[in-house]
């Protein structure tokens, strides 16, 4: 990549590291933020699905309110509002528990990231770059598993990915092995602080993409006895393995998402304590 490309590159991928489907600007605090605790906006290690949902909800709405406050055709205004309502659906859809049933994020490249049946699930954000992965253990969030797309990178290598990363969040160690047991060598840059860890990922070889993987220190501290059973193959029963929110039925996993947002579209009549 020529000077003038790279120099392109980091200017671009700054102004997307700041971006996404919610907002990158937390409230004011009586602490600083690091620039990675920065990159999850408002949300915080800790929070419930339908708390993290209603926040990329916010972002959503909050993208929408210019251009639909400057229309002045009714048409097009109608149109602006199903498309905000169509984003924040397919997020709300998208939640997904895992309790043993296959699906394509076991052979995928979140294997590794998740075990079944041990009260863990997620929600996931698409982007035209990047799709975003809100993982939750016991209903709490621990982990967001950012995956750019190649258009991103755009030919930067690895190391140049990393360079970008460390202009932004600091000085990180390259590392090299696998990130979990069993799993294939991998190459990443690594960083550690006491409210955040982070590793940017070359999954560009199996995969073609670069990632960034941010988590809980005190939750990884405790996966251990968190995760109380043993990984186990999840369950196939005798089915294609689908990946949800894909070609799935958008009913298939309505009342699960109906937990998450407190919002009820199967049943006529059921009570829902939005504290819970």
């Amino acid at each position: 990549m020529g000077r003038s490309s790279y120099v392109a590159f980091l200017t671009a991928f700054a102004l997307l590291l700041g971006a996404g489907v919610y907002a990158d600007k937390g409230k004011a605090s009586n602490r600083s933020r690091s620039a990675l605790e920065e990159s999850m906006g408002e949300i915080q290690w800790g929070w419930t699905p339908k708390q993290v949902y209603r926040q990329l909800k916010k972002g959503i709405e909050a993208r929408y309110q210019e251009p639909i406050a400057k229309t002045t055709d009714a048409i097009e205004e109608d149109r602006l509002r199903h498309k905000m309502a169509e984003e924040a659906r397919q997020i709300r859809d998208s939640y997904f528990e895992f309790d043993g049933t296959a699906t394509a994020y076991d052979s995928g490249y979140l294997k590794g990231e998740f075990t079944h049946n041990n009260g863990e699930s997620l929600l996931r954000v698409r982007t035209k770059t990047t799709q975003d992965f809100f993982f939750f253990i016991n209903d709490k969030l621990w982990k967001r598993y950012r995956a750019f797309d190649a258009s991103v990178f755009e030919g930067a290598t690895f190391d140049e990915f990393g360079k970008a990363l460390q202009q932004r969040y600091g000085k990180a160690r390259k590392k090299t092995g696998p990130l979990h047991p069993g799993g294939e060598p991998k190459r990443w840059y690594e960083w550690r602080e006491p409210r955040v860890l982070a590793k940017a990922v070359d999954n560009n070889e199996f995969y073609g993409f670069y990632c960034l993987v941010l988590e809980d220190p005190k939750t990884v501290a405790r996966l251990g006895k968190l995760r109380k059973n043993k990984p186990i193959k999840a369950e196939n029963n005798d089915s294609l393995v689908d990946m949800v929110g894909d070609d799935s039925d958008p009913d298939e996993h309505a009342d699960i998402a109906d937990r998450i947002s407190g919002e009820i579209r199967r049943h006529e009549t059921v009570d829902v304590d939005d504290d819970k």
